[in-house]
């Protein structure tokens, strides 16, 4: 299995090379690993922290444990590395880690400079960032290894690979979202699992907790109910079409794009005939909102009486924690939400939930004007918050007694 492994990170890493020449994202990957090499190669020796996320998404997830490192030991540098343009690029300018780079492909060579050149005193992974031979040079000079915000599933290719497994069960510790991924991994063999939770939580209620205005929606509501769409891909802009036109008048609009660049979301504008407003202009409150700002969302949700959480038609939806912390109802597509915990709860609990094409005006409606759900939806989400908080808290406990050995 090695070879076989090692032999597709080449393969792979020649195809992103072929594509540079025509895709300017993998032509930032590229640069962005050179680039890392150079500054491996001319590293100070500080000792770092070496936390890898894959993208944006997975880095939500460490944020907590990050600051929380930088809170209690701020003398303490940070290593912040990225797969992905899409996490490297936004956060490049992290303010709590000392060095942001991207991860050279895991090749061996890669994994032994890195490890040799860096002065690590542990390392974090994120989620299912496993990378065998930065794994293997990292427990080969010793330094702890933690796996955070883990999923783990039955079907994981590594399962069935004894070189793989033997290096997953020398990881120092995993600490896993859901009982399930407990089960699954015990099942195959890990016993260093324990279940805390999604940090994002932690981070979410962070969010809640901060004093935000927004004076372009605070004094242009007028006293309407508001209907936030966060993360709006593709189909999720003609499910919410026709309710928009209907609605215009009596119900404001937010809705935050995926991709903000995109030629979807001037399609969609141009397509409703109604007036728009731009958040980046700052101008007059219309009848939709266009959240054209990065970071801007998880913070609006608060303003939300009803919340759509877009990705559930297509590519599988987003952060459905950001908009739980706040106790409103949230609708979702049904696509690939059985993935995470909290939308299960969310659905099970009717607190909204997957609402298929033809159910999605009905369910908002009925969330709208039903003067009861907002409390009973306020309990619940309360009732998950107290269960599932303090994933930060509990993982900094075991990290704690590396970063003071």
């Amino acid at each position: 299995m090695r070879q076989i492994y090692n032999v597709g990170i080449y393969f792979f890493s020649f195809i992103i090379k072929v594509h540079s020449i025509f895709s300017s994202k993998s032509k930032k990957l590229i640069k962005g690993h050179r680039e890392a090499i150079y500054q491996l190669t001319n590293d100070s020796q500080e000792e770092y922290v070496w936390v890898h996320a894959a993208s944006l998404g997975e880095f939500e997830q460490g944020k907590s444990i990050i600051e929380s490192i930088c809170a209690s030991y701020p003398e303490q540098k940070i290593l912040l590395t990225f797969f992905s343009p899409s996490g490297f690029e936004i956060r490049k300018n992290y303010q709590f880690a000392s060095k942001v780079i991207y991860l050279p492909f895991d090749t061996r060579a890669n994994a032994k400079l890195f490890v040799r050149h860096l002065k690590i005193k542990l390392a974090v992974f994120i989620k299912y960032e496993f990378w065998f031979n930065y794994l293997e040079h990292l427990e080969k000079n010793q330094i702890p290894i933690f796996y955070i915000s883990t999923s783990f599933r039955k079907n994981h290719f590594f399962f069935k690979s004894t070189w793989m497994m033997k290096i997953i069960k020398n990881v120092n510790h995993i600490f896993v979202q859901s009982e399930k991924s407990k089960e699954i991994g015990e099942s195959n063999g890990l016993h260093n699992i324990t279940v805390t939770g999604d940090t994002r939580l932690d981070t979410a209620l962070r969010n809640a907790q901060e004093n935000f205005h927004c004076d372009q929606i605070e004094k242009g509501l007028d006293g309407r109910k508001v209907i936030v769409l966060g993360s709006a891909w593709e189909g999720d802009y003609t499910l919410l079409a026709n309710f928009i036109k209907k609605w215009s008048n009596k119900f404001q609009f937010i809705v935050a794009p995926h991709e903000v660049d995109s030629e979807q979301v001037n399609s969609f504008v141009t397509s409703l005939s109604i007036s728009v407003s731009w958040l980046s202009r700052g101008e007059q409150l219309k009848d939709i909102l266009i959240v054209d700002t990065i970071g801007s969302l998880k913070y609006l949700y608060r303003y939300a009486d009803v919340v759509i959480i877009g990705g559930g038609y297509n590519h599988g939806i987003h952060n459905t924690l950001e908009p739980l912390v706040y106790g409103v109802p949230i609708l979702f597509g049904p696509k690939n939400y059985d993935r995470f915990p909290e939308a299960v709860y969310i659905h099970n609990h009717k607190m909204g939930g997957v609402a298929t094409e033809k159910e999605f005006s009905d369910l908002l409606e009925y969330f709208l004007n039903n003067e009861k759900t907002p409390i009973e939806v306020q309990l619940k989400a309360a009732s998950y918050v107290k269960e599932h908080r303090g994933a930060t808290e509990k993982i900094m406990s075991k990290l704690k007694i590396q970063l003071e050995s």
